[in-house]
């Protein structure tokens, strides 16, 4: 059948007003048209040999590439969410616990004389300290000093003169762990580990002030 030129200058104009306008072009198979939107009727696939397949470079405050929904995209791996790394978000399987101190008499003035009763919990490795306490069941003393001694541990102090009263003053750690349990960590008094020289350096300068 023959067309007509007029017919054939119509389809001609038609067809540039559609890939003039922003509209679907490229079928299956074609090529594709930067700053167009493409179609196609099958999974475009793009392999790299040697190396990444594709990248996205956008205006600063922009973002990179949108999905049109809100479908799940399998495999998708991300390395940040809303600027922060995984690390920075509690795990499902997290736990708090409270682990108990280590008390001894305290020599604040280093004169060889001891002056208070002292008690340091510390969270173990791989756990934050979130919180902390303690409680003094001395018949004559009270807790005068109650506060953190470093990132990872909490310390007390009782004003008993009775330095033998170990087992009556108590100190106490809330620990977190994003990946699990805290070891160590219990409500009763078990066999806590002894502070280290960095936590009673802290608390010896702490106390100093207070004396003072």
């Amino acid at each position: 059948m023959k067309i007509s030129r007029p017919v054939a200058f119509a389809a001609g104009a038609l067809m540039a007003l559609v890939l003039g306008s922003g509209t679907a072009v490229a079928a299956t198979g074609g090529k594709f048209i930067l700053g167009k939107t493409n179609t196609a009727a099958a999974t475009t696939v793009l392999k790299n040999s040697k190396g990444t397949a594709i990248q996205f470079v956008s205006k600063p405050g922009t973002p990179s590439f949108k999905v049109s929904n809100s479908t799940k995209v399998p495999g998708l791996n991300a390395d940040l969410l809303d600027g922060s790394d995984s690390s920075a978000f509690a795990l499902a399987s997290g736990q708090t616990n409270t682990v108990l101190g280590f008390t001894f008499p305290f020599d604040v003035d280093e004169d060889g004389v001891d002056d208070f009763l002292v008690s340091i919990a510390t969270c173990p490795a791989g756990t934050k300290l979130t919180g902390g306490g303690g409680d003094d069941y001395t018949n004559d003393g009270s807790l005068f000093a109650n506060s953190p001694a470093d990132r990872q541990s909490w310390f007390v102090s009782s004003t008993s003169t009775d330095l033998s009263a170990t087992d009556d003053v108590v100190s106490y750690a809330v620990c977190y762990n994003p990946r699990g349990g805290v070891p160590g960590g219990e409500f009763r008094r078990a066999a806590p580990a002894k502070p280290d020289a960095s936590a009673r350096e802290l608390v010896k300068e702490r106390l100093a002030k207070k004396v003072d």
